[in-house]
C-alpha cells in the first residue's frame, strides 16, 4: 500500500487540478501505529493540537504520542467507548457504551479521560444517560442527556469549574448541540432548519444566503463555523457573513486560523483555507481528514474495514 501512495496520489492531483483544485505537493502522509492484537483499524476522533491524537480502537479508547500509541480500554461494565474531542491538554472526551439487561438500546454516560483515569461525568436530574460532544480548551464540555434514545435526547452543558453539576440548556427542544468554542459558545442545530449560536443565555441564527432555508452546523473554532447547506458546505466568519467552501468539498472540521478539512467525491482528502484553492492530499487510497490540529496537522481515515486506518498530514 505505502509503495504505491507517491504514484496515486500523483494521479489523483493531476485530475483535480483541471477542476480548480491544487495538487499536494508539499503535504505528506504518515500512518498512525494500531494496538497489537486488535482488528487492524481505528478511528481519530480528536486532537491537542500539538501532534497528540485520541480515537477508539476495536471500541477501546486509544491516544497517540510521539508516533506510540496507547491502549486505554474500556471502564468496567461498559461494552464499548466513543470518543468525541480532546483539548489542548490533553483531556479525552467520549462517552461508554452499555445495555441494560433486555434492552436492545444503548445506554451512554459521558466522560473525560484524564490523568490516566476515566472521569465520569455528573448526570443531569431526572435523567439516566448522557453523551459527550465537544470540549473547549478551558475544559467546558457540551452534549446531550436521555432516558430512552428512542425518544429523543436533550442539550447540557457541563462548566469547567464542575463538571459534577451540568445543567440543562435553555433552548428550544428541536434544538441540538453540536460543538463548542473556546469561549463556551455553543453550536446547535434545528431540527429540519438553520444552525443556532447560544452564548451566556442568548441565541443567534447564523444568516443564511438567500434561496436557502437548511443548513447543518458542522464544527465551530475561534467564531468561525462550518457548516453544510443544499448548496454545498460554508465557512461562516460572523453569524451573518459566510462563503462557499469551493471544489465541491464536504467538510468535516477545521482549527482556529480557519484550516478545513474533508474530502472530495469519490473520498479525495482535501485541505482548504480561505483564499486557498482546495488541495488534495496524498493517499493510496479512499480518505478524509477528521480532525485539524491548531499546528496545522490533519488526521484522518484511509478507508479500509469498519473503522478506517488513522493517517496524519502534515506540511513539509
Amino acid at each position: 500500500m505505502r509503495r504505491t501512495s507517491l504514484v496515486l496520489a500523483a494521479t489523483v492531483a493531476a485530475g483535480l487540478l483541471s477542476t480548480g483544485t491544487a495538487s499536494a505537493s508539499d503535504w505528506t502522509m504518515s500512518y498512525l501505529p494500531l494496538p497489537p492484537g486488535g482488528s487492524g483499524t481505528a478511528r481519530v476522533a480528536g486532537t491537542n493540537g500539538a501532534g497528540g491524537y485520541a480515537g477508539t480502537a476495536d471500541g477501546r479508547l486509544v491516544t497517540w504520542n510521539g508516533g506510540t500509541v496507547v491502549d486505554h480500554g474500556v471502564p468496567d461494565g461498559y461494552t464499548r467507548v466513543e470518543a468525541a474531542d480532546e483539548n489542548a491538554s490533553g483531556s479525552v472526551l467520549g462517552s461508554a457504551v452499555y445495555y441494560s439487561e433486555g434492552s436492545h438500546y444503548p445506554g451512554k454516560h459521558a466522560f473525560a479521560f484524564e490523568n490516566g483515569e476515566f472521569q465520569f461525568l455528573g448526570k443531569v436530574p431526572g435523567y439516566y444517560n448522557s453523551q459527550a460532544l465537544g470540549t473547549n480548551d478551558r475544559g467546558d464540555v457540551v452534549g446531550t442527556v436521555f432516558n430512552d434514545i428512542r425518544y429523543g435526547s436533550t442539550a447540557a452543558f457541563w462548566p469547567s469549574g464542575d463538571r459534577e453539576h451540568p445543567v440543562k440548556l435553555d433552548v428550544p427542544p428541536l434544538l441540538s448541540p453540536v460543538d463548542i468554542d473556546q469561549d463556551g459558545t455553543i453550536l446547535l442545530n434545528e431540527q429540519f432548519g438553520g444552525t443556532w449560536l447560544w452564548k451566556d443565555g442568548v441565541l443567534r441564527q447564523l444568516v443564511l444566503p438567500d434561496g436557502l432555508r437548511e443548513s447543518r452546523g458542522i464544527a465551530i473554532r475561534n467564531g468561525k463555523v462550518l457548516a453544510s447547506t443544499q448548496l454545498g458546505d460554508r465557512l461562516w466568519t460572523a453569524f451573518d457573513t459566510s462563503q462557499e467552501v469551493p471544489s465541491g468539498m464536504s467538510t468535516m472540521a477545521l482549527n482556529g486560523s480557519g484550516l478545513v478539512t474533508g474530502w472530495v467525491s469519490p473520498r479525495i482528502p482535501t485541505a482548504w483555507s480561505p483564499g486557498d484553492p482546495v488541495t488534495a492530499l496524498p493517499s493510496p487510497g479512499n480518505a478524509y481528514g477528521t480532525v485539524v490540529g491548531e499546528n496545522g496537522e490533519i488526521a484522518g481515515t484511509l478507508e479500509s474495514g469498519i473503522d478506517g486506518i488513522p493517517v496524519v498530514w502534515r506540511r513539509g
